[in-house]
């Protein structure tokens, strides 16, 4: 997964790790589901996952193709390791206040509960066999995702302090379409 590089050539879609990750995971629920050692597997997937949406993030990092709102935070952190210091950050043009508020904007509530379950239904599409590594999986992704609310919201109150700019949903909204979302599937 690491050592993936994307040609400026390859079309959008699902990386090979990714789809590779999908068809190890099928065959391993395969040969463990009834095993002694399938608490081992389900620790291992933890640690899977999280590579998977570690190298997925590099590789959007990486990528010329990726979205300009969706790293607007990337951003504002290579401007702070460039040197700029972080309550200077927003009085640059392509960070200030106003460009944050138009990227916060774009992600209300409900358009994040939104691709979540969209998110969600990809996902079971391709762990529709196996229950417990859907929920597995399902929950390693709640955590990433708040992990990142979390850091984006500590870059707001560093990068903007006292500005009041803050995300539309809170970490309680994102538990509850989590929730709600494995609920209602």
């Amino acid at each position: 997964m690491e050592e993936v590089k994307i040609s400026k050539k390859s079309k959008v879609g699902i990386l090979l790790f990714v789809t590779g990750f999908a068809e190890f995971a099928e065959l391993a629920e395969t040969i463990f589901r009834n095993a002694e050692r399938r608490g081992d597997l389900d620790k291992a997937y933890v640690k899977l996952i999280r590579a998977v949406f570690v190298n997925v993030e590099k590789v959007a990092n990486d990528s010329q193709k990726t979205p300009r709102d969706v790293h607007f935070f990337e951003g504002v952190e290579a401007r702070v390791a460039q040197g700029v210091r972080e309550e200077e950050v927003s009085y640059q043009l392509a960070f200030n206040k106003q460009e944050l508020r138009k990227v916060i904007k774009e992600y209300p509530g409900k358009e994040v509960k939104k691709g979540l379950d969209n998110l969600y239904k990809k996902v079971d599409k391709h762990l529709c066999e196996e229950e417990s590594l859907l929920q597995v999986v399902w929950h390693s992704m709640q955590d990433e995702f708040i992990r990142q609310y979390k850091h984006f919201e500590d870059l707001i109150g560093r990068c903007y302090p006292g500005s009041g700019i803050t995300m539309e949903f809170t970490i309680q909204d994102m538990l509850e379409y989590f929730s709600s979302i494995a609920q209602s599937h």
